[in-house]
């Protein structure tokens, strides 16, 4: 688990890991046990109502993006879910030429690599940066 902190908003990046999306309840309950293991862990105030988006990627898994909507000082959580499924996602790199991939793009001194044509990503991935499409 990878996480960035912008401001309000909270991105954690779940590679190798899938939500169950078919069931509503279980759904819930992973997604607050991940706020119990940021609370324990990484001392966040994750107590409030929460909109959590939620990008889905069947090669890389997820990345939840959590946006704090209101805090009353009560030890409660409550969530509004949001499932992007099959979003793109990118390997963003300084450079890819070890990498033997076409249809890469560039933009703003960057490249981007649809992961779905990157064989192996474990190989890759501590390279760069995903980025995903919203």
């Amino acid at each position: 688990m990878k996480i960035k902190y912008q401001s309000d908003l909270i991105i954690i990046y779940l590679y190798k890991h899938f939500l169950e999306y078919d069931n509503k309840d279980k759904l819930h309950h992973e997604i607050k046990e991940i706020f119990i293991n940021l609370i324990k862990n990484y001392k966040l105030d994750l107590f409030g109502y929460f909109k959590v988006d939620i990008y889905e990627n069947k090669k890389y898994g997820c990345i939840l993006e959590i946006n704090k909507i209101y805090s009353d000082n009560s030890d409660y959580i409550d969530l509004k879910v949001i499932l992007h499924h099959n979003t793109k996602f990118y390997l963003v790199m300084n450079e890819y030429y070890f990498l033997n991939i076409e249809n890469v793009k560039y933009h703003n001194n960057n490249f981007y690599l649809d992961i779905e044509n990157i064989e192996n990503l474990d190989n890759y991935i501590e390279f760069g940066e995903i980025y995903y499409d919203k």
